[in-house]
């Protein structure tokens, strides 16, 4: 009995510490988006080559948040499809001032960065519109990235989960 016990001690303290290993590099555990994707329809321009996909990605939302102590709401959306890959982050601060945007955009050997993020490196620059629709929403963006390309389109999103915080508490 006392060996099951030290058994069971240990599992758990193994669980324990691989989960905050997970936390403390800023990473979550992967997910499946067959299990917990939802519904996406994303129709962008870059530098020439259109994205286009409904393939199921990952939206999440987070009425409180917070970028290099400035809070605000956020949204997230990802990706992927094909040899076709999409990230954006777009934080609306709270006090009203102007919203930041971290998007990569990556088409095949292709990849454009935008990042409006105060407190970070600035690359390209970004404007964005939200319309909201029952439990998702629309993003369309307008951008330039990085590497000069034209980034402009939609991102859709049939619903927002809850967004989980990595790496903080």
């Amino acid at each position: 009995m006392r060996q099951n016990a030290w058994t069971l001690m240990c599992g758990v303290l193994v669980a324990v510490i691989g989960s905050g290993a997970l936390a403390a590099q800023g990473r979550r555990p992967p997910t499946d988006p067959e299990k917990t994707g939802t519904s996406m329809k994303v129709s962008l321009m870059a530098g020439g080559q259109r994205y286009e996909s409904s393939a199921p990605g990952e939206c999440t939302h987070a009425p409180t948040a917070s970028i290099d102590g400035v809070a605000s709401e956020l949204w997230t959306a990802h990706q992927s499809d094909k040899g076709k890959s999409l990230n954006l982050s777009l934080w609306q601060p709270k006090d009203g001032s102007r919203p930041m945007v971290s998007l990569t955009l990556t088409m095949g050997s292709s990849t454009h960065r935008v990042s409006t993020v105060r407190g970070a490196s600035i690359a390209g620059n970004a404007k964005t519109q939200f319309q909201t629709a029952e439990r998702g929403g629309t993003i369309t963006v307008y951008a330039k990235s990085a590497e000069g390309a034209d980034i402009i389109g939609t991102i859709r999103c049939d619903r927002f989960a809850p967004h989980i915080a990595e790496g903080g508490i």
